[in-house]
């Protein structure tokens, strides 16, 4: 079968673009696959010769092949990260408990801080059997913990605004005000992921 693909679409944030019309700031940043030093060196090389200046990565690469090297293979040919995914399942969602789930977004976002990242996904988790009230107490300490971990970093927080995991109790589905609710919980470090999915299923990245 053929190979899902996936996209990272922003708007480049920084202040020397601030003043620039709305459609030069849009950059697209594609997915690595890469799981090998090796191949990270052919496939950076084939992606800089497309003019590709961003890439979004999975955290069994960067385990795969260590931040500091993958960073470093990406800077050498003037690739920057997009983003990095992912982490979360505050609810039990990805088969871990509440404290482990924290563990391990706490780890994300140090990866994701020695990738120079600007960006992390977090996937929050579905509400399953729990009150939406203690689902939303869940996610919001889930979400407001990454950002006391990442300090001062400027990392971002990506969270799709329908569920990824192919379960329609999706947290935020009944709510019908995502946005606001992340915006008065957690404030401006937290944005909306769109998911876009086509004819092919949308999967997450393993």
């Amino acid at each position: 079968g053929h190979a899902a693909h996936q996209m990272d679409v922003f708007l480049e944030s920084a202040r020397e673009w601030e003043d620039r019309p709305l459609v030069s700031r849009i950059a697209i940043a594609a997915s690595l696959s890469a799981m090998s030093e090796d191949d990270l060196v052919t496939e950076t090389d084939h992606l800089q010769a497309q003019g590709v200046s961003h890439v979004t990565v999975r955290r069994q690469q960067a385990m795969q092949i260590q931040p500091a090297r993958l960073l470093q293979i990406l800077n050498d040919d003037g690739i920057s990260v997009s983003s990095l995914g992912y982490c979360g399942g505050y609810t039990g969602s990805l088969n871990l408990s509440f404290e482990d789930a924290m563990e391990d977004t706490a780890r994300a976002v140090e990866t994701a801080m020695e990738l120079n990242a600007r960006a992390l996904i977090v996937l929050p988790g579905n509400r399953g059997l729990f009150t939406l009230n203690h689902v939303q107490r869940s996610v919001r300490i889930g979400l407001q913990a990454a950002i006391s971990h990442a300090g001062q970093y400027p990392l971002k927080l990506l969270v799709p605004t329908s569920s990824l995991l192919g379960d329609d109790r999706d947290i935020f589905g009944s709510q019908g005000s995502m946005l606001a609710w992340l915006e008065r919980q957690t404030g401006s470090r937290v944005h909306p992921l769109i998911v876009i999915r086509g004819r092919r299923t949308c999967r997450l990245p393993q």
